[in-house]
């Protein structure tokens, strides 16, 4: 017999789950994996079933309130795999299940404050900081707007003494955000063959709608109008005839409506058919089935994951095609949305929240066979899973840096290992871990060494810009820019940082124009007119300066460079060139990164300007000549990923040369000519790149011989932030003499990056054996329990495992 309570995972940073009963109305309902509204000491919230029970385990218990939805968002299988993200993440299990669904599908209750009778009596009579809450709940206000209302001051007590003298009403009120969007539908009324229908001899327009709405099925008010012109009267006739029903209907919401289907004729060859036979067999074995597919950029990948996505679909399961970032969704989406129309989802956070939401729903109740998006699609739930794509798997925008600070990539390695399902991860230039992982038998590597129809890998030169400081653009790339667009052929230019100049200084007194918040220069922008300066920290902006604020001085200069400052070059050298940018600046706006990629597909431009948006997956036939502007912007960066990230950027943006029918060149300005990063980047030498790396990382015991985990503090005074941080240091030390392990702790220190968004930041990093995860895993676990956030004066401490960086 099903158990009378449940026990709920909340959606609040808090730990474990709680246990409600189960009221008679629902317990049909209420079943493992559902969302469920609980009661929640004063608010309502959304929780997650993770198991019924005949016990509750304490007293007291609530009831649950509602459930709200039809089916399960996950068995118990996911179930598994979101506990140990949970764990191994450091997560509370609420927010981590949360992560199944779009974040504005929560439903959550707020306090609302309005005045009382007498409230509305005192209004001109207080004054100060009560007079301020009555005038703002006048007209009502939720107890967060006025918290961002009145800043600082103690507004907490204020509401709860006013609501205890009478003059508030606090209310609960629920919020929760998505829904669906219905559209208002005519059909005809189905009538026997010998009721005449009325003379419209005098209403020639009700004729034409009615013969329409009848000929068609039904149709929408929208639709009509668009046909006839103004159809609301005629239609309101037809209904009052009895004639045609009126109602109100859901309408999709078309993320789709960008993309253009795309097919794919393409035969594979030799080594790509060894891939997808190696793929196929392992999803017939319905077993975990983690596969590296390692090929040159454009060697024809992109068919790989389709005809393997097409072997699952045939064999009816589903799949989940991740891409690192949203711009990149839109090609893969175009090739399935041809072979599978209709069964193709997209779910990442550049759609709106309508569109998001109807794709959710799409996937909750099975219209879809496959997903597109960037890292949040992992989590999808979609029932009979059988493929996982990982695509530029090495790219570190697959790792959360907030919230649940997973990494997609491991995270559906360990999806695909609870499920028992094959999991493909893709890239030309693997990270050090997975190619590690293929070389040590982890993994199955599969393999293209080769450009489709057998082209040529472009050639690379390497410009040496020492003593060349000035120069944005070289001379000899300059020429080759001239020359490829005298032959009408198009150029990219690279450079991995947006905006004009990294920094305005002073040439007077050195002053630099820093952000008040973070401990970083503002960027100067110079678009849209009339510019400004930017953090691209906490976004905070400044008008440009026209003298120096501390010696008033009019010297000021523009050291360092960005992607408009480029853009501003190659338009004064090529003035007739048709030159476009893509970065997150020009790609903020819907539609934008479709256009850019639509302009430069059919060849409206001759010159592309990007970030790193420019060099990931993208297919540009006509692009003949790359120049990377300044190969060395993450090699200087203390990090000792800083090689490896450089070494990929290089790479993936080279690659995008001579994927046409004509033969491409590279060049890559550098100040570092001699480092093997470039030595084997002008070879195309991934193995040669890993084998001196893989040196380094062994020497000094970074994974893949170790584990990271990154222990941020943070907090408003950088003093009580220190001091918290050597007090995990101590007892760390403490730890340590207890612990039988190669657990090394480092620091503290100041982050790289010391203040951010007003809070000051230090962290330690710990490193732990590859083999004792556990073992470091519950050292870190021992040293966050011990930690006392109330004692360090609200500091906070988070742990990022395995991070991205280290800086």
């Amino acid at each position: 017999m099903k158990g009378n309570f449940a026990q709920i995972a909340v959606e609040l940073p808090v730990e474990g789950s709680f246990s409600y009963a189960i009221p008679a109305a629902l317990k049909a309902e209420a079943r493992l994996g559902m969302r469920v509204l609980v009661p929640f000491g004063k608010r309502v919230i959304t929780g997650y079933v993770t198991a019924i029970t005949d016990e509750p385990g304490v007293k007291n218990v609530k009831e649950i309130m509602d459930v709200l939805d039809p089916e399960p968002l996950f068995d118990e299988k996911r179930l598994k795999f979101f506990r140990w993200m949970s764990d191994y993440y450091f997560a509370p299990q609420g927010e981590t299940l949360s992560l199944i669904h779009p974040p504005f599908a929560s439903i959550k209750s707020r306090r609302f404050l309005t005045l009382t009778e007498a409230g509305a009596q005192a209004l001109e009579k207080k004054d100060g900081l009560s007079g301020d809450i009555l005038k703002a709940a006048e007209k009502g206000v939720s107890l967060g707007a006025l918290l961002r209302r009145l800043g600082s001051r103690p507004v907490h007590a204020a509401v709860t003494r006013l609501i205890k003298d009478g003059l508030l009403l606090d209310e609960v009120r629920l919020k929760s955000g998505g829904s669906a969007r219905v559209e208002r539908f005519a059909e005809a009324v189905n009538r026997k063959e010998t009721e005449t229908l009325p003379d419209f001899k005098n209403a020639p327009l009700q004729a034409r709608v009615y013969e329409h709405i009848r000929d068609k099925g039904g149709a929408s008010l929208a639709a009509l109008r668009q046909e006839f012109g103004a159809v609301d009267g005629a239609v309101k006739r037809l209904a009052a005839m009895g004639l045609v029903n009126v109602m109100n209907r859901p309408r999709q919401r078309d993320p789709f409506s960008d993309v253009v289907p795309r097919p794919s004729n393409h035969e594979p060859n030799a080594e790509q058919m060894a891939a997808i036979s190696a793929i196929a067999d392992a999803l017939r074995k319905d077993a975990f089935s983690p596969f590296l597919l390692y090929g040159v950029t454009g060697s024809g990948k992109t068919l790989v994951y389709l005809r393997a996505i097409e072997e699952a679909v045939t064999a009816g399961k589903k799949a989940i095609f991740l891409v690192p970032e949203i711009a990149l969704t839109s090609w893969p989406a175009a090739y399935l949305s041809e072979m599978f129309p209709g069964r193709v989802a997209l779910n990442h956070s550049g759609l709106s929240e309508g569109e998001r939401f109807d794709e959710w729903q799409r996937i909750v109740k099975g219209k879809a066979d496959i997903v597109v998006g960037a890292r949040s699609a992992l989590f999808s739930p979609l029932k009979g899973l059988g493929l996982v794509i990982v695509d530029e798997e090495h790219e570190t925008s697959y790792k959360q840096e907030d919230g649940v600070r997973y990494n997609a990539r491991d995270a559906a390695l360990m999806l695909g290992k609870y499920l028992g399902i094959t999991v493909v991860l893709g890239s030309a230039t693997p990270s050090m871990e997975s190619f590690y992982n293929a070389k040590t038998g982890k993994f199955t590597p599969l393999t293209l060494k080769k450009r489709v129809e057998e082209r040529a890998m472009p050639v690379v030169e390497l410009m040496d810009m020492r003593g060349r400081r000035k120069e944005v653009v070289s001379e000899k790339l300059r020429a080759m820019m001239d020359e490829t667009l005298t032959a009408k052929d198009q150029a990219l230019l690279f450079l991995n940082r947006r905006g004009f100049s990294s920094s305005i200084i002073c040439k007077d007194c050195g002053y630099s124009f820093g952000c008040q918040n973070c401990s970083v220069t503002l960027t100067l922008h110079k678009r849209p007119a009339p510019g400004m300066l930017r953090c691209h920290y906490c976004d905070m902006t400044a008008a440009l300066p026209d003298s120096c604020p501390k010696c008033k001085g009019l010297n000021l200069t523009e050291p360092g460079m960005g992607t408009e400052k480029i853009e501003e070059e190659v338009a004064a050298v090529f003035p007739g060139a048709a030159v476009v940018r893509m970065d997150r600046d020009t790609t903020s706006k819907k539609g934008a990164v479709k256009n850019i990629i639509s302009a430069v597909e059919e060849k409206r431009a001759d010159v592309l300007i990007g970030t790193q948006m420019v060099s990931k997956g993208h297919h540009f036939p006509g692009i003949v000549l790359v120049g990377i502007i300044s190969g060395d912007t993450s090699l200087n960066i203390p990090d000792f990923r800083g090689a490896e990230r450089t070494f990929h950027l290089v790479t993936q943006a080279a690659g995008r040369a001579g994927r046409g029918e004509l033969p491409g060149r590279v060049v890559i300005q550098t100040l570092s000519p001699d480092h093997y990063v470039f030595k084997n980047a002008v070879t195309h030498d991934y193995d040669g790149f890993y084998e001196d790396e893989i040196a380094l990382r062994k020497e000094v015991f970074y994974p893949p011989f170790s584990r990271l985990a990154a222990i941020r503090v943070e907090g408003a005074k950088e003093d009580v932030v220190m001091r918290a941080a050597f007090d995990i240091k101590t007892n760390s030390e403490i730890l340590l003499k207890r612990h039988a392990g190669d657990i090394i702790v480092l620091g503290p220190a100041p982050a790289l990056i010391s203040k951010v968004k007003g809070r000051f930041r230090w962290q330690l990093l710990v490193k732990g054996g590859s083999k004792d995860i556990r073992g470091m895993h519950a050292f870190v676990s021992r040293l966050k329990s011990a930690f006392d956030s109330k004692k360090h004066g609200g500091v906070t401490m988070t742990v990022d495992m395995d991070p991205i960086s280290v800086v």
